[in-house]
C-alpha cells in the first residue's frame, strides 16, 4: 500500500518542482537576451517541435529593441510556471525578452523580464526608442466580434500529457484498497 502511494506521488514529482530565478535589472535583461520586442499574442498552441512540450506563442510584433524580428514571431515557453513557463494571454501585448539556443530558436521564461506592456514602464523607460517599429494598420483593426475575442483571452498552460492521469488512477486504487481493508 505504501508502495502505491509512493508510486503515485512519484508520478507527480515533475509538477511539484518550483521555478527559481535571480531577478534581473532592465540592463541585465537586455544584455542577456537574444531579442527584445513588444508584441500582441495572436495564438497559443502546444509546442510539438521538441520532446519537452510546452507552448508555442505567436506574437504580432510592434516594436523591436534588439534582434532580427519580423512582423510575426513564434516563441516557446514551458507548459507550467513550476517549470519556469511564462503564462501568456491571447490578445494581450507584452514586452518580451527572448533567449535563443539549439533546442528553441526563441524561448521565454519566468526568469526573463518579459511582462505585460502595461506593467513594464521601468523597462520601457530604460530601453528608450526602439530600433524598429512595425505598423500594420490592417492587422490592428478591431474585429467585429470583440466581445467573443475578450471571452477567448485565457492563458493556456496544459500539463504534460498522460502523466497526471496515471497518478490519479494509482491514488484512487490505493484509496479503494484502504477502504476495502477497513470494511473487511
Amino acid at each position: 500500500m505504501v508502495f502505491l502511494i509512493g508510486l503515485a506521488s512519484f508520478t507527480q514529482i515533475s509538477e511539484a518542482r518550483a521555478c527559481s530565478c535571480m531577478k534581473l535589472t532592465p540592463a541585465e535583461g537586455l544584455s542577456s537576451s537574444y531579442a527584445v520586442f513588444t508584441g500582441e499574442v495572436t495564438n497559443i498552441e502546444p509546442n510539438t517541435a521538441t520532446k519537452f512540450g510546452g507552448l508555442e506563442i505567436t506574437l504580432r510584433v510592434n516594436k523591436v529593441w534588439k534582434g532580427e524580428i519580423g512582423e510575426q514571431v513564434k516563441v516557446r515557453t514551458a507548459g507550467s510556471s513550476a517549470a519556469c513557463g511564462y503564462s501568456f494571454v491571447k490578445g494581450e501585448t507584452y514586452l518580451v525578452y527572448a533567449d535563443r539556443d539549439e533546442a528553441d530558436p526563441m524561448r521565454v521564461s519566468l526568469c526573463s523580464r518579459t511582462a505585460l506592456v502595461a506593467s513594464a514602464q521601468e523597462d520601457l523607460d530604460f530601453l528608450g526608442n526602439p530600433s524598429q517599429e512595425l505598423d500594420d494598420a490592417a492587422a490592428r483593426r478591431k474585429s467585429k466580434d470583440g466581445e467573443a475575442r475578450r471571452r477567448d483571452n485565457c492563458s493556456a498552460s496544459p500539463g504534460p500529457a498522460g502523466r497526471t492521469g496515471l497518478g490519479w488512477v494509482l491514488l484512487f486504487f490505493a484509496g479503494a484498497t484502504l477502504a476495502i481493508r477497513r470494511v473487511a
